[in-house]
This record gives C-alpha cells, sequence and structure tokens, in this order.
C-alpha cells in the first residue's frame, strides 16, 4: 500500500441527472458492470442516486478488499435489502459474530458430511431422470432450469431437515422461497432508500418472509419438542455448543442459517449447471470430450465420492462454464476507512460492488475472455495469474462455506446426465440473462436431450 495520499480521480460514468446510473444498474447490472469495467481501470465511480458506488474488478482490488485488508469491508446497507429476509446469517453478519457462526457451521461441510451426501444426491438425480423419461422419449424439450432447480431442492431439504419435512410442506418451503428471492431481487437497487419510503412489492416481499418464518420456525419447535438425533444440519444447528463459551445457538440465529443457507443454496448451483449445459449444447466438441472422460471413469456406475477427484476435465468445464457465468455475479461490501487501491483514494463510508462476472470476462487478465475453452483451467494453464483473477465463491475467510457442496452437486449432475444423454437447445430459442441475485436464463432453459448415439 503506498505511504502517500492518491490524487488520481477515480473515473466513471455520469448517468442521468438526480438518479445517475440506476437506470442501467436496475435493467441489466451485469451487462453495465462489464461495459463500465472495460471502459475503466478495475475501479469505477457509479453515480446511484444520492451517493456514490464503486465497481471493483482489479483482481488487485479485489484480493485487497476481500483478503488482505478485509476487516475494513462490511456487509453494508447495500445488503439491507437482502438482511431483512436473511437476518444474521453467515451471509450478511459482520465481525466477531460472523466469525462465531462460521466456526459453530464449518464441521457441517466437512468432507465426511459431504462424502455422505452423494448416495442421496445420485438418489435424486436417478429419479428426475425417471420422471423426464417421457418427455425425452417424445423428442420434447426440458427446461432444465426449473428441472434442475426441483432437483437441487431436494437435495438442499435433504441436508437441511433430512426426512422430516413432508412434500406438501417441502412445496410450500418452495413456493414460499421463491416469493422471497424475488422480493431481494427487487430490493438491491432500493438500497438508498430509507425504509420508511414505500417500494413496489415491499408489503409482499414481508408477507412472504413472515409466513417463511412460520414454517421454519414451526420446523425448530417440532424438533426441539422430540430432541431425537437427525444426522441433517438443523439436527447439528439445534446441538451444537460453543466451545469457549458453552452457548447454543437460539432459534432465531438457527432461522437464520437455516433461511441463509436454503435461499443461497438452492438456486446458485442450479444457475451454474444450467449455464454450463446451455455452453455444452453450444460446443459438441467439448461435450464430446467430457463423455470420454466419464466413460473411462465411471462405466456405467454411477459416480461415487472417491471418483470425483478423477473426472479432472469434468471439473475444469464446471469451472470455465462458473468463470462465464457465475452463479453470484456480483457481491456487495461497504468501506469503514479511507484506503488506498493501486493509483485511487477510497473514500470510507463507501458502497462496493465486486464483479467476478465482469473480473471473469476481462481481457486483460484472460486470454480469449468470451470463448469457452474448459482447458484454460487444465493445471499447465491455470497459473498463480489466472488464479488471481477467478472468485466465482468469493475470496478469503468469507469465501463461500457451500462450495464445495456445490461442486460436489454440480459434478454429479454433470457426470450423470452428460454421460447418459447429448443436449441441443431447442429449435429456435433465444437465450436472454437476467440478473435475479443470481444470473440466469430470463425463461429458463428448454433443451432436447437425446440418448446418446454412440452407446447403447
Amino acid at each position: 500500500m503506498s505511504t502517500t495520499t492518491p490524487t488520481i480521480r477515480i473515473p466513471g460514468p455520469a448517468g442521468f441527472p438526480l438518479i445517475g446510473v440506476l437506470p442501467y444498474l436496475s435493467r441489466d447490472p451485469c451487462g453495465f458492470c462489464l461495459k463500465a469495467a472495460a471502459e475503466g481501470d478495475g475501479l469505477v465511480r457509479l453515480n446511484a442516486g444520492p451517493i456514490k458506488v464503486y465497481l471493483v474488478s482489479h483482481p488487485d482490488y479485489v484480493q485487497q478488499i476481500l483478503v488482505t485488508n478485509a476487516a475494513n469491508y462490511i456487509k453494508g446497507s447495500m445488503m439491507d435489502g437482502i438482511r431483512l429476509a436473511l437476518g444474521n446469517g453467515l451471509f450478511t453478519s459482520n465481525g466477531d459474530f460472523w466469525k462465531r457462526q462460521r466456526r459453530l457451521m464449518q464441521p457441517a461441510f466437512h468432507a465426511r458430511r459431504i462424502q455422505d451426501m452423494v448416495e442421496h444426491i445420485n438418489k435424486v438425480v436417478a429419479d428426475g431422470l425417471k420422471r423426464w423419461t417421457p418427455t425425452i422419449e417424445r423428442g420434447e424439450p426440458i427446461d432444465i432450469l426449473t428441472e434442475t432447480i426441483h432437483l437441487n431442492i431436494e437435495i438442499i431439504m435433504n441436508t437441511l431437515f433430512g426426512a422430516t419435512v413432508e412434500s406438501e410442506r417441502s412445496t410450500r418451503l418452495l413456493d414460499l422461497t421463491n416469493k422471497v428471492f424475488h422480493g431481494m431481487t427487487e430490493r438491491v437497487w432500493t438500497f438508498f432508500l430509507p425504509r420508511w419510503i414505500p417500494t413496489p412489492g415491499a408489503t409482499a416481499y414481508q408477507q412472504a418472509i413472515t409466513s417463511l418464518d412460520e414454517e421454519i420456525y414451526s420446523i425448530i419447535a417440532t424438533r426441539r419438542a422430540n430432541p431425537v438425533e437427525h444426522e441433517d444440519l438443523l439436527g447439528m444447528l439445534l446441538s451444537i455448543q460453543d466451545e469457549e463459551t458453552g452457548e447454543r445457538m437460539s432459534d432465531g440465529q438457527i432461522r437464520d442459517e437455516i433461511f441463509t443457507l436454503f435461499l443461497a443454496g438452492y438456486e446458485s448451483t442450479a444457475s451454474g449447471l444450467t449455464w454450463t449445459w446451455y455452453l455444452l449444447s453450444q460446443h459438441p466438441k467439448v461435450a464430446a470430450k467430457l463423455r470420454e472422460e466419464l466413460d473411462q471413469v465411471l462405466g456405467n456406475c454411477p459416480p461415487t465420492y472417491e471418483d470425483l477427484p478423477k473426472l479432472t476435465y469434468t471439473r475444469q468445464v464446471i469451472d470455465e462454464a462458473f468463470r462465464l457465468y457465475p452463479a453470484f455475479p456480483m457481491f456487495f461490501r461497504s468501506s469503514v476507512d479511507t484506503d488506498i487501491l493501486g493509483p485511487y483514494q477510497l473514500p470510507g463510508g463507501s458502497q462496493i460492488i465486486l464483479s467476478p462476472y465482469a473480473t471473469h470476462r476481462d481481457p486483460r487478465y484472460w486470454d480469449n475472455s468470451e470463448t469457452f475453452d474448459p482447458d484454460r483451467f487444465a493445471p499447465e494453464r491455470f497459473d498463480a495469474r489466472v488464479r488471481h483473477a477467478y472468485y466465482p465463491f468469493g475470496k478469503g475467510q468469507r469465501m463461500c462455506i457451500g462450495e464445495p457442496m456445490s461442486l460436489t452437486i454440480a459434478q454429479i449432475l454433470i457426470a450423470t446426465i452428460v454421460r447418459a444423454y447429448e443436449v441441443e437447445l431447442a429449435p429456435g430459442v433465444v437465450i436472454t440473462p437476467r440478473y435475479a441475485m443470481t444470473y440466469q436464463p430470463r425463461h429458463g432453459l428448454p433443451l432436447i436431450l437425446r440418448p446418446r448415439s454412440d452407446k447403447h
């Protein structure tokens, strides 16, 4: 960090009078951030209504914010609309409280627990393929986004609650979660408004949160009234005890963490997988190379946890898809004190957007940045420079706790479906992305799955 105070003005587009660039951010935030980052030098000032927002895309600046000087950057007011739903869970909390919660929850994501999930993941996928079979046999398209969300919901529900939530309640939870997720997306770009100012959809958003609260608290109360040991995340949250203080989690804390894992987990992996299948449908040579690896490693058997490290090209395909289409294309932070980023002085109290989407597509850091090339993640090419510019799950101590689980689910779903079917985009379909906290095709992704022509 420089010992002198830089005087270089942080560049950025002016936008409209009074409202600045807010119309661009609300209409197409990812496209706008990509364009603004390309015209800047890794740090861009955005006028957003009455306040200044700074877009950060340079890998060195991202490293400073998320790793080397992370204490200066908190989950601030840009998270308020999200915090309304997620409370003080891992995704939104700060400081010592966050560290405590992370420490308590880390065992739930150890390798042994993820290994125990594999059998259930395989069953969910096998049941899904059976459900799709009539549609596949008729040669009709399947909306792979919707179907992958349903598969992921089944996996996440089992991880959170085991077999203790009946199907009717599961359907109700999914419906409420979709409403809350939609409300969170609508609130992102109203962060600068006082809470007392009415905004469209605010009442429906609060009602959905309240209804989902009732469902979660009811499940917690039932478990507390019947303290049988359960091998799921809720059972673990109810039983864990802080070794330093002896405290257990309150119902409110458990609610916040369940909310966070459910809302952040169910759609992010599904969105990333959807783009992976889209890219494979557009790049048959990559799909063929992927099938060769799957045939060699798996034969006719479902993937096991021990198989996953051997599926190196499968992982490269997923990594490259997550580079082009990170499930969470933007992260939000607020600076506490003034900081120096390269030649620029970033004021304290600033609102910050970090954009993996923009960094991952910047030709200053990636060769042929818009090209789908899984081989760029081969060990001989994925060097320190490239690794420095890749952060689909974040960086540093606040890197997504669910990354190992997400990648395990992704590898198994890709391996199972691609090994059995060739995928092609339904005729006449035009894919338009949209930002909805995650990044996904606006109208889903209708794919036609055809049984492999080279294997019976």
